[in-house]
């Protein structure tokens, strides 16, 4: 019976409609708190009704706009879009009118102004040979349903390839939905509500004669999403050192401190979002450095030489993320500061009542 139990459980979960079924039911929180009483925003009176606009102040670029020209059963007003203004009858899709560039990192956010419902509204990327209007009679969740294009379910799934799987909590008016696509590395990861999903999927072509293509789609009647933000950026050092910087609160404030850079940390505001612990990713990434099976057998080990010169016994620390490497280092530099200011207490003779780590200042690693 238990056996016969599993089976059942083990095909159900293979149908896609038991997936959207028996997703989560929890509901994501709105970014606000802002009220949407006949799709605007009440202030002070009746008279003076206000759209939200929180979140929209952090950014105004657009590198790209939404292509009129290949939209049906839309309004295109500026970056708002209105998908089946008066009813549905099938799927709609609008994607972008520039290609998501190859070797660039691309984040857009996507403000969501009505509520959601019916079949499905996926945010997403496609290829150039996503066909748009095959699916206008038919109500399916469209991104993911091929190996060309990728989605994100306002039910809390992804789907790539006709395969849907769990990844986050549902969403609907209110939410930000952010999307950022790494060109570099073929990696794709949302965010909701400007805090990270992890990342969804990798392997995003990149090869000559690919374009890729930001997509929304939706079978809900009147329902309405607004670009706020769409910007792209080169893969160079900089990049990347500010991705390391903004991991780190103190080193973000040291950036911020120098005008130079402070430009800088403002441009790439959206690396300073929150992250989750990519323990698993990290692992799958650098299987390259070393053979699988031996990996297998023996972990890399990182040796604290703070604790040998302390007198202690030198014991392994594991890599599980890239994120402990940068910590281990700079556990090590405070350590080597306390241990100086110690000794000054002791030579002054002067004991300090008072522990004000947190408040030193992070030495400078990069």
């Amino acid at each position: 019976m238990e056996v016969a139990s599993e089976m059942n459980v083990v095909q159900r979960s293979k149908n896609p409609n038991f997936l959207r079924t028996s997703c989560t039911d929890n509901w994501s929180v709105p970014f606000c708190n802002c009220e949407y009483p006949n799709e605007t925003r009440w202030k002070h009176s009746t008279k003076n009704m206000l759209p939200c606009s929180c979140g929209e102040d952090t950014s105004t670029r657009l590198d790209w706009i939404w292509d009129k020209a290949l939209t049906f059963e839309t309004v295109v007003s500026g970056a708002e879009v209105i998908f089946h203004p008066v009813y549905s009858q099938g799927t709609t899709i609008v994607r972008g009118n520039e290609p998501l560039y190859r070797g660039r990192h691309h984040y857009w956010e996507l403000k969501i102004l009505s509520p959601l419902s019916g079949t499905d509204i996926m945010f997403g990327i496609g290829t150039d040979k996503v066909d748009l209007l095959r699916h206008q009679f038919s109500f399916t969740s469209v991104l993911g349903i091929d190996d060309q294009s990728w989605g994100y379910s306002y039910r809390g799934l992804a789907q790539h390839n006709g395969q849907l799987k769990y990844y986050g909590k549902k969403f609907s008016r209110g939410r930000i939905i952010g999307i950022y696509v790494d060109m570099f590395r073929g990696t794709l990861e949302y965010f909701l509500n400007r805090r990270s999903l992890g990342r969804a999927y990798s392997g995003i072509p990149r090869e000559d004669g690919v374009e890729i293509y930001p997509m929304v789609s939706s079978t809900s009647a009147k329902s309405s999403v607004k670009l706020i933000n769409a910007a792209s950026f080169e893969d160079n050092l900089r990049f990347n050192c500010m991705k390391v910087v903004c991991k780190y609160p103190k080193l973000l404030a040291q950036v911020n401190a120098i005008p130079g850079l402070k430009k800088i940390a403002q441009e790439l505001w959206f690396l300073q979002l929150k992250e989750p612990n990519r323990t698993e990713d990290f692992a799958l990434n650098n299987l390259h450095l070393a053979d699988e099976a031996v990996l297998c057998g023996k972990k890399l080990k990182l040796f604290n030489s703070t604790d040998s010169a302390a007198g202690n016994d030198s014991k392994g620390q594991e890599i599980n993320s890239e994120s402990q490497i940068y910590d281990s280092l700079m556990k090590r530099e405070d350590l080597n500061e306390e241990t100086t200011r110690s000794s000054k207490s002791h030579n002054h003779r002067f004991i300090s009542t008072e522990s004000n780590s947190e408040d030193d200042e992070l030495a400078v690693i990069i």
